[in-house]
């Protein structure tokens, strides 16, 4: 098993997951990477061996102190390139994602690092995620405060967009041209049928629930 396919699981585990304490269903990872029950099965299995995650049978993964500070330093590198295309090459955000998504498993520590010196020390991505911090095993609290899901959220309510996550290429660009991003007030309308009505500053919109969960919100007044 490559180290880089040991980071695509680690990471997107680290992304996913509601909490560090909370176990990933191991459904989540199916639907994310679009693999059969087999081999996120298997692949579990290998993460276990090698000590980077504990598996708790039918409740799910959580990581082990050292695949947190993979999957820590793994989404570290990803964010800052991330802001770094975005604000200094002037990328669209779903083009710098992928772009950051070949880095992160190439770019060096020292350069990373003297990457986020400058831009300032970034703590958060462009698609408002936080961004952990350097050289850490523990598990750090990057949620955002009484922030749910969009697909979560109660109809006739205003919201503000916090943040995406997880990022997925095609969402990202269906929201760019929604003008969606973080800082964005939205008004959920209805729900029905998978899909939850918005009105925007600019739009109404018709959002599948599969992209309201990964829209973050908070309400407003």
């Amino acid at each position: 098993m490559g180290q880089e396919h040991i980071e695509e699981y680690l990471g997107a585990i680290y992304r996913l997951r509601e909490s560090a304490a909370v176990p990933l269903p191991l459904v989540q990872l199916q639907e994310h990477f679009g693999f059969s029950p087999i081999s996120i099965h298997e692949m579990v299995q290998k993460l276990e061996s090698l000590e980077l995650i504990t598996y708790l049978p039918y409740r799910g993964v959580i990581l082990s102190p050292h695949g947190e500070a993979v999957a820590s330093a793994l989404v570290r590198r990803h964010r800052i390139w991330e802001r770094f295309l975005t604000d200094f090459l002037d990328l669209p955000w779903d083009t710098a994602h992928q772009v950051a998504g070949q880095l992160e498993h190439s770019a060096p520590e020292i350069v990373t690092e003297r990457l986020a010196d400058l831009l300032g020390k970034p703590d958060s991505c462009p698609h408002g995620a936080k961004i952990p911090p350097a050289q850490t095993a523990e598990p750090v609290n990057l949620s955002t405060a009484q922030s749910i899901r969009l697909a979560d959220s109660g109809p006739g309510k205003t919201y503000q967009v916090c943040c995406i996550s997880p990022e997925i290429p095609d969402f990202l660009k269906s929201l760019k041209e929604w003008e969606i991003q973080p800082g964005s007030v939205l008004r959920l309308l209805q729900s029905k049928n998978d899909c939850h009505e918005i009105e925007t500053q600019n739009h109404f919109i018709d959002i599948p629930n599969l992209l309201a969960q990964t829209i973050r919100v908070i309400e407003v007044a």
